[in-house]
């Protein structure tokens, strides 16, 4: 049974990730939304899409009790993340597409994942393995691992949209 204590940094955590992403999201002035800050990059809206897909929820369609520790993926998980120079190329089903997006609907898309996540943290059994999907050299995750991911995940995209943030403002100040 996964602990108060951790329960509780869990769910923290994920608050604070998705509460810092929508708001870096928000700083974006609609006209640049839909935009590449340069050539090969994701517009911010696609880097939301990828999130909104990426994060609603854990693939927990079917569980098991795990047979191991609740967290014990996480020191697999983390080095994945934490890298932040280090590029990856997303899974076709969570590529976004390149049609335009309101910033006020993908912050609404993002509340609502938020939400979901978070009453996953606060009223599921967060140590049951979710059997729907594996995690390529890792296996199976526990749905407390899922939300771990789920947290980091937003932290790395987070720092890219900051990154788009101050591409923009530096092409802005250029042409004035």
């Amino acid at each position: 049974m996964v602990t108060p204590t951790h329960k509780n940094e869990l769910r923290s955590a994920l608050a604070k990730a998705f509460d810092e992403f929508s708001s870096t999201l928000s700083l974006f002035e609609e006209s640049v939304v839909n935009e590449a800050p340069f050539a090969g990059s994701w517009t911010p809206a696609q880097c939301a899409v990828h999130i909104i897909m990426a994060t609603d929820g854990v693939p927990d369609g079917s569980t098991s009790p795990a047979h191991r520790p609740y967290d014990s993926n996480l020191p697999k998980i983390r080095p994945w993340w934490e890298d932040l120079n280090q590029k990856f190329t997303s899974p076709e089903p969570l590529k976004p597409d390149d049609q335009p997006r309101s910033k006020k609907i993908l912050l609404e898309e993002l509340q609502r994942v938020r939400t979901k996540d978070l009453a996953i943290a606060d009223k599921a059994d967060l140590s049951l393995v979710c059997l729907d999907f594996e995690l390529p050299s890792i296996g199976y995750l526990t749905r407390f691992e899922w939300l771990w991911f789920i947290e980091m995940h937003l932290k790395r995209h987070q720092y890219q949209l900051s990154n788009m943030l101050k591409t923009f403002a530096d092409t802005q100040s250029h042409l004035r």
